[in-house]
């Protein structure tokens, strides 16, 4: 099978693709992104390119037979038309080279956050819980927009398998996202109604996407591991100390100094923080359902591993 990775250069797409050349299923895997490529493998080849622009060639040149897609901008960006443009813009992009190309499988790495944060939230989400990614926090409106994206693409392409994973936060020794590192601050200070939190090992989402991928597995299936972790379990985790602050200070304080651009203060806008203090805890039974997969990590064994990281680091 030869298969092709947008945002190959990120964090689950570089996993993917150091996972995936090791397969013997796999013949190659070519890899798109506007950063460089961390590794290199024979049966790897990396083509440097936005995912907005054309990707005919590399259909042709390299006979695809599965995509992946899994370029996103992730941190947050104070330019949000361009987030969108990349976002969505990108995805119609690669959707309509897989269809000219004949591909027979596409799998697009969205996220639980597609559910949104509310109080009313099912507990737990489940697939066939409503799409409500909040329309004031940009990484989880798009999140929802491509998945409709998505479903008119299904419609007119019976043909095609399409796989659509929701993974809760993805933690592991490659946590490192604006979460990831307000964590790691010795005082960390968080919403004092923060809740209960599910994360999601970067092996378990791996070996998931990959068993998809081998066995083409059509359908949508969230992935989060089981349990839930507090934060104050995981700012006590990793030795540092939790300065809880009233949801009435923090959010004007952080809007103010993300719209001042004081990243050494805060690297994410205020409605992001709604994450933090709704309950969006997603089921994986359908997956093991379906699928037999069983996950290696739980919540905090997977939450365990990030901090065996972290202090390798120190």
């Amino acid at each position: 099978m030869n298969i092709l990775i947008t945002g190959a250069a990120g964090y689950i797409g570089g996993r993917l693709v150091a996972h995936l050349c090791e397969q013997d299923w796999v013949y190659r895997v070519v890899g798109t992104d506007v950063n460089e490529p961390r590794q290199s493998h024979p049966k790897y080849v990396f083509d440097r390119r936005d995912i907005r622009e054309s990707m005919d060639d590399i259909f042709d040149r390299e006979k695809i037979d599965a995509v992946v897609h899994a370029a996103y901008i992730l941190p947050p960006i104070h330019n949000k038309r361009l987030m969108e443009d990349i976002n969505k813009g990108g995805t119609k992009n690669i959707l309509s080279a897989v269809s000219r190309a004949g591909v027979r499988h596409i799998l697009y790495t969205s996220s639980a956050t597609a559910y949104g944060f509310y109080p009313d939230n099912d507990v737990p989400l489940t697939e066939e819980s409503p799409l409500r990614g909040n329309d004031d926090f940009i990484y989880t409106k798009n999140k929802k927009e491509i998945e409709k994206i998505f479903q008119t693409f299904v419609s007119q392409h019976p043909d095609i398998t399409v796989t659509i994973l929701r993974p809760c936060f993805v933690v592991g020794p490659g946590f490192a996202n604006p979460l990831a590192k307000q964590l790691k601050k010795k005082l960390v200070i968080l919403p004092a109604n923060a809740r209960s939190f599910q994360f999601v090992h970067e092996d378990d989402v791996i070996e998931i996407m990959a068993l998809m991928l081998k066995k083409r597995i059509n359908g949508v299936y969230n992935v989060g591991g089981e349990g839930t972790l507090t934060f104050a379990e995981m700012i006590r985790m990793l030795g540092n100390f939790r300065l809880p602050v009233p949801w009435s200070i923090i959010y004007p304080l952080n809007h103010l100094a993300w719209t001042l651009r004081l990243h050494f203060i805060t690297k994410f806008p205020s409605p992001a923080m709604r994450l933090l203090t709704m309950p969006w805890i997603a089921s994986s039974d359908k997956l093991i359902r379906e699928t037999g997969y069983r996950f290696k990590y739980d919540t905090r064994q997977a939450f365990e591993d990030f901090v065996r990281s972290v202090n390798k680091e120190k």
